[in-house]
């Protein structure tokens, strides 16, 4: 079973402007080439920890140029939301071009902390929802961790994804604490 990949024909429905619980607008379009600084200014307000539990080192500007200048469409899609010119949250959905997992998009989801609580993450999963639909992806995967995302694990159930697995004590904070990830997935998505 082949996915439909042209993501070039999807970039029509962009740039959307969505509203947040606090009445603020926010632009939702793709990263695209000119968006380093902004995207690392972003990752900037993380906090230690937040960053600590990425799969890499954003504070290394070299890592998003190459990220941004290497983007591929068939394996990597990801969103902005903008406010005023600064990006605000990125929304990523990472895929395997061929093979038994070529149908499963993997999601992850950063917000600047100005905006958390304000259901930016919420719209921006929503969003990558709908684009795995549309490019024929059948399941989203997500993995957060247990203890500090309490939160999202129950906003993302919400949303319809299904708890598969905690693997206890499998990760390690920055003072060496165990976390347990947990790993949800949606139903098949169609459309």
């Amino acid at each position: 079973m082949r996915c439909q990949r042209d993501f070039s024909e999807l970039h029509k429905d962009y740039p959307k402007e969505v509203i947040l619980k606090d009445g603020t607008g926010v632009t939702l379009r793709p990263l695209k080439d000119g968006d380093e600084n902004a995207l690392f200014e972003m990752f900037e307000r993380l906090s230690v920890d937040d960053l600590w539990f990425l799969n890499h080192d954003v504070s290394d500007p070299g890592l998003i140029a190459d990220w941004i200048n290497n983007l591929d469409p068939n394996r990597v899609i990801s969103i902005v939301a903008l406010l005023e010119g600064r990006i605000v949250g990125n929304a990523v959905i990472m895929m395997k071009r061929f093979g038994a997992k070529s149908h499963i998009g993997k999601v992850r989801i950063s917000v600047d902390p100005g905006f958390r609580d304000r259901r930016l993450g919420t719209w921006m999963l929503l969003d990558l929802v709908n684009l795995s639909m549309a490019m024929g992806l059948q399941v989203l995967v997500m993995r957060l961790v247990q203890d500090r995302d309490a939160s999202l694990i129950n906003g993302v159930r919400k949303l319809g994804f299904i708890e598969e697995s905690i693997l206890k004590n499998y990760l390690m904070g920055v003072e060496g604490q165990a976390h347990n990830l947990v790993s949800g997935r949606t139903r098949r998505l169609s459309l």
